[in-house]
């Protein structure tokens, strides 16, 4: 599914006004009708005829607020409509609904100081849209205090007021609508950071927007990847397949206190299909290894006791990589001088694809050449790190950011976002899977095993990571009835991935 930008909104909407020459009032009416359709649909099974508050400002979603509350009016509904501006302020498309609408109805106030409102069952939110950027006032507050704790059902048009369309932040606070409507295509700030907590459920209508329009859009390519494309990259294994075919994976992971690391990592692997793994190991810890590792085998390389892989390796190593499919270097590596040595020298060398996670992330910096074998896994605070820039400001100028990283990098980054994003060549995928019980220590792991799993069973880099993190969230989506937010832990992803996989098999 397609997600707009702040600006790509925009600038379809113009495209289609002057290009296509479809009128303004067209798609207002188009948008008030879908207004009008869902609160039809909502109140049929529960009220007779509900009450509805509509709270409008001056923008576009006001204007097609105002259009939709004409139309119920006209329907009989029992409706009140406050402006939050005064009455000689309405200008625009506002002004030739709020004319027919005081022809039609005398209910209907004006004003920015909070009113109280008693006695209504459905509440439409056309503040603010997907236009506003900056810092609520304090009047606006208090009117979003009042309707968040309210017991009405909210209804925001297009975007929750005070929810930035391009980050998803609340500044400092936004409706928490139970249900948003928005028009022609979904918009960026609606999945990332608070929109979840937010935008309730999102329904996506129509409104006649020219299809050709999003190809005369030049810039980032946004989607949000859900169970609809999987079909398309996950291919049935064949009945006569071997274990070499189904893909090798050699996992460069685990030193003393972090073996956990490898163990996860593997499994996420195995039980995304892999059909061999070598886990690399410090030789005085291969008992650990071989005691958990089960169905992989181990390559225990010499630590002189010392618990960690060192430059002294590389030479055993780069044999073994002639061996593998795919590669996973950096969890649980740690971050002694010699092991970073040794992983700086390794990703240097290799032309195969590595996913890049944890402490091998440290070394980003050190790559020389093309990166287009290299998939990087950062959380924020790691992101953060690679360019060089404030958790903060990545997080308030997201696309800015990603699209920057882009242009300067053509590795496939998957970045631990909420939710996570994958970006690489112009593209942008967020996924629509997951929870909070993700944020447990092992939990990304895991994640790295599977996408070097699935790139090994010839999958390309950027949707192996599409896939993994999709397959990823959905194991913890099923998790969370059981566990709670709270319980589940990273050893219990691999055999529910290995069960989400297998609904999706062909």
């Amino acid at each position: 599914m397609r997600i707009l930008t702040k600006n790509q909104s925009r600038n379809i909407d113009s495209i289609s006004i002057e290009k296509y020459k479809i009128s303004q009032n067209s798609l207002m009416i188009a948008a008030a009708n879908s207004i009008v359709s869902h609160i039809e649909n909502y109140s049929s099974s529960i009220y007779k005829k509900p009450k509805l508050l509509f709270i409008c400002g001056k923008g576009n979603n006001g204007a097609d607020s105002i259009c939709a509350a004409n139309i119920l009016y006209e329907k009989k509904y029992n409706l009140h409509l406050h402006f939050l501006i005064d009455k000689d302020k309405i200008s625009g498309p506002s002004k030739l609904y709020y004319q027919k609408y005081i022809n039609l109805s005398s209910h209907i106030s004006f004003g920015s100081k909070l009113k109280i409102f008693d006695g209504y069952d459905l509440l439409i939110d056309g503040i603010l849209g997907t236009g506003f950027r900056g810092v609520l006032g304090k009047e606006l507050i208090d009117w979003i205090d009042w309707i968040n704790e309210s017991s009405m059902h909210v209804i925001s048009v297009d975007i929750p007021s005070g929810l930035n369309s391009d980050n998803g932040l609340a500044f400092p606070t936004a409706i928490k609508a139970k249900d948003t409507i928005t028009f022609g295509y979904s918009k960026l700030g609606l999945h990332l950071a608070n929109g979840k907590d937010y935008c309730g459920n999102i329904f996506v209508k129509d409104i006649g927007f020219p299809k050709p329009v999003l190809d005369e859009i030049d810039d980032i390519e946004c989607k949000l990847f859900n169970d609809k494309e999987i079909d398309h990259i996950l291919t049935k294994v064949p009945t006569n397949t071997y274990k070499q075919d189904r893909g090798k994976v050699l996992i460069i992971a685990g030193s003393i206190g972090m073996t956990g690391a490898a163990v996860l990592s593997t499994y996420g692997a195995l039980r995304s299909g892999s059909g061999v793994t070598i886990t690399v190991c410090p030789s005085s810890l291969n008992n650990i290894f071989e005691k958990y590792i089960l169905e992989g085998m181990t390559f225990p390389c010499e630590d002189n006791g010392k618990g960690y892989l060192g430059i002294r390796n590389y030479d055993a190593l780069m044999e073994k990589v002639e061996w593998a499919d795919s590669l996973v270097i950096g969890p649980g590596l740690g971050m002694n001088k010699d092991t970073i040595e040794l992983i700086s020298k390794l990703i240097n060398s290799i032309n195969k694809p590595i996913v890049l996670d944890a402490d091998g992330l440290s070394c980003f910096s050190k790559l020389n050449g093309s990166l287009d074998n290299i998939i990087i896994t950062p959380h924020l605070g790691e992101f953060s790190k690679i360019i060089k820039m404030e958790r903060s400001i990545i997080i308030n100028d997201f696309i800015d950011v990603i699209k920057n990283f882009i242009n300067q990098f053509n590795c496939v980054a998957l970045i631990k976002h909420v939710p996570a994003c994958i970006a690489h060549d112009n593209r942008l995928s967020l996924n629509s899977s997951g929870n909070s019980g993700l944020s447990t220590a092992g939990s990304g792991d895991v994640l790295s095993g599977m996408i070097a799993s699935f790139i090994a069973q010839k999958i390309n880099n950027y949707d192996a990571c599409r896939l993994a993190s999709f397959f990823h969230g959905k194991a913890a989506d099923r998790l969370l009835n059981e566990k709670g937010h709270r319980g589940i832990i990273a050893s219990d992803l691999p055999l529910e991935i290995s069960r989400v996989i297998k609904e999706y098999e062909n």
